[in-house]
């Protein structure tokens, strides 16, 4: 599911299933989702403080839906998980991308490419959070897939790095291990 719940940057939400889907396709999620709410600063900068302690906006968070290391939905089709009070309305259930376009035109435009191009990569990103990758602590792992999705999505290349984007990536790994932010 993808929603839209700001209005103060365009977000093109049939675009972005889309690629959500064609991102599916490419980690062969066969019977796996996740959900991707697009959220104003205000919203974002919430989260960040409640789930991670930093009172500030943040282009993205992820918010996997896991239960001791394994994946929840695995656990309720196996009929486990709360007593089975989920059913299998959770089956496959990876968990939730939360995405602030506005510091998305921020680091797209420091960065020198396009909003939509910085947003399929943190669907991508946090796709990749939400399967259990780590890029702080899996010894480039993480960032060799991510590299090889974007080449094989057709997803373009930064310009050029600018020191936004740098600061970005120094403040990668920092959130608690149930809250993703890149």
């Amino acid at each position: 599911m993808i929603t839209n719940r700001q209005t103060k940057v365009r977000v093109h939400t049939v675009a972005a299933r889309s690629f959500a889907q064609e991102l599916s396709a490419a980690l062969r999620l066969k019977g796996q989702w996740f959900n991707v709410c697009f959220v104003d600063d205000r919203d974002i900068r919430r989260l960040n403080k409640e789930f991670r302690g930093k009172p500030k906006p943040t282009d993205v968070l992820s918010f996997p839906w896991q239960d001791g290391g394994l994946s929840r939905s695995r656990t309720v089709s196996q009929g486990e998980g709360q007593g089975g009070r989920w059913g299998e309305e959770f089956a496959g259930f990876l968990g939730d991308i939360v995405i602030s376009p506005e510091a998305v035109r921020r680091n797209a435009t420091a960065a020198g490419h396009s909003t939509w191009n910085e947003i399929c990569w943190l669907i991508l990103h946090g796709t990749l959070h939400l399967l259990g990758y780590d890029h702080a602590t899996d010894a480039g792992e993480m960032t060799t897939l991510e590299l090889d999705l974007r080449a094989r999505l057709g997803l373009e290349e930064p310009k050029g790095k600018s020191k936004a984007k740098s600061k970005r990536q120094k403040m990668r790994g920092k959130a608690k291990p149930a809250v993703v932010a890149r």
